[in-house]
Order: structure tokens, then sequence, then C-alpha cells
């Protein structure tokens, strides 16, 4: 992956202008453009900022993001922003049970960057969300969860269709059908802001060096 080529999309900050800035930057950020799951390349690394420490920014991150609330795989109801992202240092990736493609590479090569993330100690999530609510159970992800030992701060996420749906349509994480979701992997810190796109089968030490630097001046 060539980390030369990034594309910076910076949020202003004052509050009269955050929110509409929001709403028009992230979309354009995250969306996809085709779904291609199985074969899908890293592009190159988008920067982009969404949050941050100031009152208004954080407020324009909530607003954006909502507080859906969601499932996680203990069947504990879960708000999106305030629960799972506010303040953290995050990793989120599209899924789900039953894909015989991508995820099961995915996931295990974020059980990697788990670890890895742990042994430098790293304080970070990791938001699972699949694109399979109807069958996607808080059970059936539970025995997911522990099938890729997944440790923790790892949230498996489900919900209503109509939920899960808002979620991902969001984040650019919205498929047709759950065989055509995304590899795009976001990771994030809602503490400054910062957020960058690559994918979930990028190697693991590149991923963990995204996390280690994505703070770092530009």
């Amino acid at each position: 992956m060539k980390r030369s080529s990034r594309a910076s999309v910076r949020v202003p900050v004052r509050a009269t202008v955050l929110a509409t800035a929001l709403a028009t930057v992230l979309p354009l950020a995250l969306a996809i453009s085709t779904p291609a799951p199985a074969g899908e390349k890293a592009p190159a690394v988008e920067r982009m900022k969404v949050g941050g420490v100031s009152p208004e920014e954080e407020a324009a991150a909530e607003k954006y993001f909502t507080n859906t609330e969601l499932l996680d795989q203990h069947g504990r109801a879960r708000h999106f922003y305030d629960d799972l992202l506010k303040r953290r240092k995050v990793l989120i990736n599209f899924a789900f049970t039953a894909c015989m493609g991508a995820c099961p590479v995915m996931t295990q090569n974020l059980a990697k960057v788990q670890e890895m993330l742990r042994q430098r100690g790293e304080q970070v999530s990791i938001l699972t969300i699949t694109v399979d609510p109807e069958n996607d159970t808080p059970a059936v992800l539970k025995q997911y969860a522990t099938k890729y030992k997944a440790g923790p701060g790892w949230s498996f996420l489900t919900g209503t269709p109509e939920k899960v749906s808002a979620v991902l349509q969001l984040l650019g994480g919205k498929a047709r059908q759950p065989s055509e979701h995304t590899a795009k992997l976001l990771i994030g810190d809602t503490s400054t802001g910062m957020w960058v796109k690559t994918v979930a089968t990028e190697s693991p030490e590149t991923i963990v060096q995204l996390v280690q630097h994505l703070n770092d001046p530009k």
C-alpha cells in the first residue's frame, strides 16, 4: 500500500458550519463506489477530520454518527456514538457470519491486529457491524466472536434491520445483498476527530501502524 498518496479533508471547527460540513464531507469520504469484498485492494489512505476536542466538534460528531441503538453479541443495547465511539480510538468493519468469502479472512486479520495493539498498550475498540441483521442475532454473533477468539473491547453489532441499515448507510457500509458488502476498514479517534480508511485485509502490521500514527501531525 502506498502511503504517500493521501487525500486530506479538513472540517471547519466553528459551530455554525461544523454540522453542515460533517453531513457533506463524511458521506463523500466514507462512501463505497462498488462492492468488491473478496479481491478488494487497499486504496490510497484517505484522511478526514470528524469530531474533536471542542464541545462544538463533539456535538457535531454526535449529531452525525447518531445514537442509534444497536445490540452487541451479549445482547446489550448500545447507543452508537455515546457507548461505542465517544472519546475512543476505534476500528470499524462490516461482515456477516454466513459469509464464505472475505469475512473469515478479515476477522482473523483483525484478531491479529487486536493482539498486536494489546501488546503495544494501545486502547482501541473494534466494531464489526453485521450486514445481515435478520440472521445475525446476538447469540449467533457471540458464537462467531468466540470462534475467532475476539478479545475484550471487540463488539459485534446487530439490531433491527432498519437501525442497522441506518448506521451502515452513514458509514458507507450498506450493500444491496450481504454477499456484496465492502471490505473497508475505518480507523478513527473521536477524541481528536482524525480518521483514515483502508481495507480490513491489509496486513496487521500496516493497520497497527495506521492506528499508532493516526494523530501524527501532517
